[in-house]
């Protein structure tokens, strides 16, 4: 393990999420120190004894702090003491909670802007902070009537783009965080510009996220968030029609981290996405998983249509110096994992010989 960076602390928002644990992984392998802000003991708990994290050894590597309300004011002001860097993923997302639409600014909306404030607010306070990482999305950058396909693209969208943030009431749970996207990051770019911090700020721009979730501890578990997407095609669940906009989570993870390095441009935004064709999950899963297949553990015969949107990400992987990794890793990280949740539940059913004997033992003692 690379040990040059030891003495260079993060501090890092979201790592109990999807991105988050990912990003954590990679910043820990790549030698830095992390400070985890976590919302609460049972989240740090989480976190310190993951089975990933025991096997890196972090030690003193890896510490959490308590942040309960990431929207309070001052929130962060004693979590980035001494940090060197930021990366700033916690925000508001979608979790099939059925929000009314009289609280969508409240739930998504307000927390993601003070949020990402705080945060800057906080850097600038402490005084030791070189750069700030952004997770943002595609939705802050392509209007949400593009992304569903309701409305014609009139061209590729590039990074540079910035659309208006659309009023309230919203139609959907997506278009309200699609709108927390769009005001957090015209927020942060305003207090950038009045305030003239002495870091800089890096927004990366994911689209939708497929990748193994290491937060995810059964099967079910992983059928959650984005990753919903390409498991519910496998396990024949139809859509409708959905943007040919996808990215691999360790290409997510490692541009995090990558975002920190001086030879990447500062005061910009990065887009992570490449195309994909939702019509060619069912043939990437027949191929990868012929046998789960045949014994239809894997249906495979869900479906969704693909409407393209075009964006442009030539300067992301020309500044980060990789390719974005096509559909079918994302298909074999994100299938071949559910299929290992599963195996593992069904194992766990099954007592072993071992616990047979001491389970009789136990029954004749007693």
């Amino acid at each position: 393990m690379a040990s040059t960076n030891s003495s260079t602390l993060i501090l890092l928002t979201g790592a109990t999420g999807h991105i988050g644990f990912r990003v954590l992984i990679h910043c820990l392998t790549a030698g830095y120190s992390v400070r985890a802000a976590v919302r609460s003991p049972s989240k740090a708990t989480f976190l310190l004894t993951h089975p990933t994290i025991q096997r890196l050894n972090p030690g003193p590597r890896l510490t959490c702090v308590l942040v309960p309300d990431l929207a309070a004011p001052a929130a962060y002001n004693d979590a980035v003491t001494g940090a060197h860097y930021i990366i700033h993923i916690a925000s508001p997302l979608m979790a099939a909670r059925n929000v009314p639409a009289a609280q969508h600014a409240a739930f998504f909306i307000d927390p993601a802007v003070r949020g990402t404030l705080n945060m800057l607010q906080a850097a600038a306070t402490c005084g030791t902070i070189r750069r700030v990482v952004i997770t943002s999305s595609i939705a802050a950058l392509i209007p949400v009537g593009q992304l569903n396909g309701k409305e014609p693209q009139p061209r590729a969208a590039t990074a540079a783009d910035r659309i208006p943030l659309a009023a309230a009431p919203y139609d959907s749970e997506f278009a309200a965080y699609a709108a927390s996207k769009v005001a957090a990051l015209a927020a942060a770019e305003t207090w950038v510009r009045d305030q003239q911090p002495d870091f800089d700020v890096v927004h990366l721009h994911p689209s939708f996220v497929e990748g193994r979730n290491e937060i995810a501890l059964s099967a079910r578990e992983a059928l959650k968030g984005t990753n919903a997407l390409v498991l519910g095609i496998a396990l024949g669940k139809r859509f409708d029609s959905i943007a040919s906009a996808t990215v691999l989570l360790e290409d997510v993870a490692r541009a995090h981290v990558g975002a920190l390095m001086p030879h990447v441009e500062g005061g910009r935004s990065y887009v992570l996405s490449q195309s994909t064709r939702w019509e060619r999950v069912r043939e990437v899963v027949a191929r990868e998983f012929p046998e789960a297949v045949q014994k239809r553990v894997l249906p495979n015969c869900g479906n969704a249509e693909t409407h393209v949107v075009e964006i442009e990400v030539g300067d992301t992987e020309e500044a980060f110096g990789f390719r974005h990794a096509g559909l079918e890793e994302q298909v074999r990280s994100v299938v071949g994992h559910y299929l290992e949740l599963r195996a593992q539940g069904r194992a766990s059913l099954r007592p072993g010989r071992e616990q047979v004997r001491v389970g009789r033992q136990v029954r004749a003692n007693a």
